[in-house]
């Protein structure tokens, strides 16, 4: 072999080598860039999805307005001491409603065959506008009256006092286990009766709530879970709800 023969062999060599190198940087560049790609692709969906997941929880906004509290009742007693716990479910404000017949909800821990009483005072009245007794077993969880079956409907502008209570001793009346709130109806203006209209069921809970309309939005969501009991979105956003009103023992239960 002459000297420019091997020379050009040399040569041939390094070049060879040389492509060989790029081809190889090039493809772990293309690879790199398309891993970078598929997660620029997968983070705005990740996002979407939690942002999406977020929306779907109901926000309930309280009427802004300052009031004493009117939430009585509903507390630690029941838990920590062995007796039966038993709340109205309503703001520890007055809960507004737009609805001149609403239903009321409660929750009682445990089944129980005490004597029961429901009563619906206005203040201007001497005779409470519904009472309701019974002796029949109460069912743990949560309990509804709603105001139609008594043919009772709401003013607007009046603060109305409701209670729940169990009764353990007739004679004593101090023992009784009681928690009371307060609703009041407040009629939808022009714009938001149409944005109700054009809305689903749980868009419906989410305007209800974003309006600080407490009563409709839980009323609407408590229906919409007894129509698909096994949603445990729905019924998430029920506790979610319950939570924001600071009841966190019936918004555990009701999970």
């Amino acid at each position: 072999m002459n000297r420019q023969t091997y020379i050009f062999g040399v040569f041939l060599a390094l070049v060879l080598v040389s492509v060989s190198a790029v081809s190889q940087t090039t493809h772990a560049v293309a690879t790199d860039a398309a891993k970078v790609k598929a997660a620029d692709q997968k983070a705005p969906q990740a996002s979407a999805g939690t942002s999406k997941k977020a929306r779907a929880v109901p926000v309930y906004v309280p009427p802004k307005r300052g009031a004493p509290l009117a939430r009585v009742g509903g507390g630690s007693r029941g838990v920590d001491d062995g007796l039966p716990y038993i709340s109205v479910i309503t703001p520890d404000h007055v809960g507004y409603t737009s609805k001149t017949q609403p239903v009321l909800y409660w929750y009682i821990s445990e089944d129980m065959k005490t004597r029961f009483e429901f009563a619906l005072i206005n203040d201007d009245e001497i005779e409470p506008m519904v009472e309701v007794t019974s002796e029949q077993q109460m069912t743990a969880g949560l309990n509804s009256m709603n105001l139609a079956d008594h043919g009772v409907s709401l003013e607007p502008g009046v603060a109305y006092q409701w209670s729940v209570a169990l009764v353990s001793d007739a004679n004593k009346r101090s023992s009784d286990i009681v928690s009371s709130g307060q609703i009041e109806l407040l009629e939808l203006s022009a714009a938001q009766q149409a944005a109700l209209e054009n809305a689903s069921g749980d868009e419906r809970v989410m305007l209800f709530a974003q309006q600080g309309y407490w009563y409709d939005s839980f009323d609407g969501l408590s229906k919409l879970i007894a129509s698909d009991p096994d949603n445990s979105d729905l019924r998430e956003q029920r506790a979610a709800l319950l939570e924001q009103i600071g009841l966190p023992v019936v918004s555990a239960a009701s999970k």
